[in-house]
């Protein structure tokens, strides 16, 4: 395992495998998302598309996920023109969604607290697995801000009508209440959890990078039928055209593994 970046608040692991693991690094804080930090997203975003990582990892350190946007800087802000905290502010949230739009498959382990923005950027991952009883919510509306980070973009989909109960109340909630459970893919115990994420990552690992790279755009925006359908087929071409499924296909006739490597 080498150490890809320790600096701005961000610590990033990579083992031979392709796992890539990020911690938010601000545990005093609660790993309140800081402009520290947004830097270093930017930095490590970069960074990681060089490597040869195929799955990425969020948690924190300590105790906490993220407690979300550092107040300090929010109220700092306070004494620009609207227009330079608008900027300001724009620029925040798209340094750490660099890191959870990487075209790789991201997955938050959520180990502690997960409020506000922190919350917001968990949403973002294409999975997301909780200890259960952690404080989860997304508290924009209760400090005299509307919601950051592209958090209505969740108030759309199959989870639309819990999405914005949480936006419009800033209600903080308990991660083992039964309605949330959709917004995860497990609630379990410390245990249990690490359990499923390393099931998980493995079963990822062993698959095709080339077909994972060519799904995840469409798992992450919207479209429609026309759209998906020609996507699709353009992608299947493609995987088809590179011989790698006759090779697949051919190794599970004969009852072998096949080890994707592109």
């Amino acid at each position: 395992m080498q150490t890809l970046y320790d600096e701005n608040q961000l610590v990033a692991t990579l083992e031979e495998n392709g796992l890539c693991r990020v911690y938010l690094n601000n545990p005093n804080e609660l790993n309140a998302l800081t402009t520290q930090m947004a830097k270093g997203a930017r930095e490590l975003s970069v960074i990681i598309k060089k490597t040869n990582a195929r799955v990425v990892v969020f948690s924190g350190k300590g105790r906490a996920f993220s407690a979300g946007g550092d107040l300090n800087y929010l109220l700092s802000l306070t004494k620009l023109t609207k227009e330079e905290s608008s900027a300001a502010m724009l620029d925040f949230y798209n340094s750490y969604l660099t890191l959870f739009t990487l075209p790789l498959p991201t997955i938050s382990y959520i180990n502690g607290p997960c409020v506000g923005a922190g919350f917001s950027l968990a949403l973002h991952s294409d999975m997301r697995f909780i200890v259960s009883g952690t404080k989860v919510g997304m508290n924009f509306t209760r400090i005299g801000l509307n919601p950051g980070m592209a958090s209505e973009l969740h108030a759309h989909g199959d989870n639309s009508l819990l999405i914005r109960e949480m936006l419009l109340t800033g209600r903080i909630y308990s991660s083992s209440e039964p309605r949330l459970r959709p917004l995860f893919n497990l609630v379990a115990s410390t245990e249990e959890i690490n359990a499923a994420l390393n099931l998980t990552i493995n079963d990822i690992l062993h698959a095709s990078p080339q077909s994972i790279r060519l799904t995840l755009p469409y798992l992450r925006k919207s479209c429609t039928l026309e759209e998906l359908l020609k996507a699709e087929a353009t992608g299947q071409g493609i995987c088809m055209s590179t011989g790698e499924i006759r090779e697949a296909v051919d190794a599970q006739k004969k009852g072998k593994k096949f080890y994707f490597t592109k």
